[in-house]
């Protein structure tokens, strides 16, 4: 029988930067609706939600008959509710940080510094990206990673998010990724994306796809109950499923993102390290973590131009990686000279625009020009 908590400590992580870069008054309004958001969940005779200088705790005074009725998938579900769509303060819309810790510990809040209006600029971007999780209209351009001699069959194509804003406009990565990252608000999207992930796998028996997660997001923890959970249920979408670790941010923790890799790999997934050699990643994290695949950055199939240097620096990665045990793919392979530069290091793995730029399915592309003509009528 699973038992669980009877305290939760939900923390807003952002709740110090929004004071700065806004105000105090924005702040504690950001604070309330979160409180009134968790509330309108928990509130009942068997929970008490109590609003805190630095978030929301939850206290569950049930039987232990009621305590089995409730686990951490739905504290998850209910953070997932509360910070998915964003808090509007008088003309200012800001997407809040949660995370949620056993106890009633309350959490050290460390100095910060911000400049406000970066910080500004970053979320008004973010709102837009988290107005897009939350109506639904997130999409996927696929591409696959191909062998050369082989392109019909790939290891597995890659699902790029494409966010559609309401009047039907496709909001590239570069519009919103690097905002939402430095305000460290990656883990309800990269949830939101694989979930949704998950879901194509069920609807799609024969396909095997991958996406990317923020290294800020491999963290084991509650965020990703429901997801190791359905997982572990369906071991065939599991089989199909890759996850890889996009390090564009530092891993805020080695020995929990290696927790993270276990986690994921015990369900039967498997896991990628992403932009290797051009990132944050070390060799010793993608040996040590055991990780099923590396991608070798795509900077270095450019750097042939340099002349042997950058073929030799291509060559001695892939032997690198080879060590491991790991798939290797090179990355960034746009022409018939990057294969055949690809291919001489030993690889066997290829993505690139030479085997086929990242496409949105055609009921995509339906469903985003039926949204424009409305708009247009």
């Amino acid at each position: 029988m699973k038992t669980s908590p009877s305290a939760f400590a939900v923390t807003i992580d952002n709740l110090p930067e929004i004071a700065l870069a806004y105000s105090d008054g924005v702040a504690a309004r950001v604070l309330y609706e979160t409180w009134q958001r968790l509330s309108s969940t928990f509130g009942s005779e068997t929970w008490s939600v109590c609003e805190k200088s630095w978030g929301v705790a939850l206290h569950f005074y049930g039987s232990d008959v009621d305590k089995t009725s409730f686990c951490p998938e739905l504290i998850e579900a209910a953070l997932a509710a509360a910070g998915r769509r964003p808090v509007p303060v008088g003309t200012h819309r800001i997407v809040v940080g949660l995370s949620a810790r056993f106890g009633e510990v309350a959490p050290v809040e460390p100095a910060v510094e911000v400049n406000a209006q970066q910080y500004r600029l970053d979320m008004c971007a973010a709102a837009l990206a988290y107005d897009a999780l939350e109506a639904g209209r997130v999409h996927f351009a696929e591409q696959p990673i191909a062998a050369a001699d082989d392109t019909a069959k790939p290891l597995y194509c890659e699902c790029l998010a494409r966010l559609v804003s309401d009047d039907g406009t496709v909001l590239l990565p570069g519009t919103y990724l690097g905002a939402v990252e430095r305000l460290g608000l990656m883990r309800a999207f990269d949830r939101h994306v694989v979930r949704e992930v998950v879901r194509q796998l069920r609807i799609r028996p024969d396909a095997v796809l991958g996406c990317n997660v923020s290294g800020r997001s491999a963290v084991c923890d509650i965020w990703w109950s429901s997801t190791l959970e359905v997982l572990a249920r369906n071991p065939d979408l599991a089989g199909r499923l890759v996850i890889e670790i996009t390090e564009t941010a530092a891993l805020p923790d080695v020995p929990e993102a290696k927790a993270f890799v276990s986690a994921i790999r015990g369900t039967g997934a498997r896991v990628a390290l992403d932009d290797f050699g051009a990132g944050y990643s070390s060799a010793s994290f993608a040996r040590e973590a055991r990780v099923d695949i590396v991608k070798i950055d795509g900077s270095f199939v450019r750097q042939r131009v340099d002349g042997p240097a950058g073929q030799q620096m291509l060559n001695h990665l892939v032997n690198l990686v080879s060590g491991f045990g790991a798939t290797i793919v090179v990355e960034g392979v746009e022409t018939a000279e990057d294969l055949r530069v690809a291919a001489e290091t030993g690889a066997r793995w290829f993505q690139g625009y030479y085997f086929r730029r990242p496409e949105l399915s055609d009921p995509v592309l339906s469903q985003m020009a039926s949204i424009f003509s409305g708009r247009l009528h």
